[in-house]
């Protein structure tokens, strides 16, 4: 279990540091601003436009001036491009919050139309659910450092099927006894 913890820090740290490399954050941060727009109303993009530009800077100045003097104008675009999809995300959470609502009523309709309640349950199932709910923040913050152009349709559509599968399991295969 740790070592897919690691593994996902690893990821998450490779992905920041294959953004900041990288040359294309420009053409990264149109693509995401185009796919928000499928997303958010117009009034809350014009928003966005001027909130993100303050919001860099404010990030930017809390790094030590090493790190911002030698990394400059790279870092900028993908601070610029994670604090856009970070602010994406955080438009779409009540989504999230309704598939996991969803996967919790679901779950206990199923649980309690079980014809016999099994007295032993599937721990494995058990942790298996808990596992993947607790790695929907993980995919959450690998889409925001994610070195390319995944729709934020893709991230709410992923995140809210693993939601509504992982909180239904969970129900169903808690233990009834302890």
């Amino acid at each position: 279990m740790k070592l897919i913890w690691i593994g996902a820090f690893v990821l998450l740290f490779a992905s920041v540091a294959s953004l900041v490399s990288n040359r294309q954050s420009g053409q990264l941060i149109e693509q995401s601003w185009a796919s928000a727009s499928n997303v958010l109303p117009d009034t809350e993009l014009s928003d966005l436009r001027r909130a993100i530009p303050a919001y860099t800077a404010r990030v930017s100045a809390l790094l030590p001036d090493p790190f911002r003097q030698k990394f400059g104008d790279r870092m900028w675009q993908a601070l610029e491009l994670m604090i856009l999809r970070a602010l994406l995300l955080r438009h779409v959470t009540p989504v999230i919050v309704i598939a996991l609502i969803a996967g919790l009523l679901e779950g206990s309709w199923a649980r309690a139309n079980q014809k016999a309640l099994v007295k032993m349950h599937s721990p494995m199932r058990f942790s298996l659910a808990l596992t993947s709910l607790g790695f929907i923040p993980v995919l959450a913050s690998l889409w925001i450092a994610a070195p390319l152009a995944i729709p934020a349709t893709l991230l709410v559509s992923t995140l809210g099927t693993v939601a509504i599968s992982s909180t239904r399991s969970l129900i169903v295969h808690a233990p009834t006894q302890f």
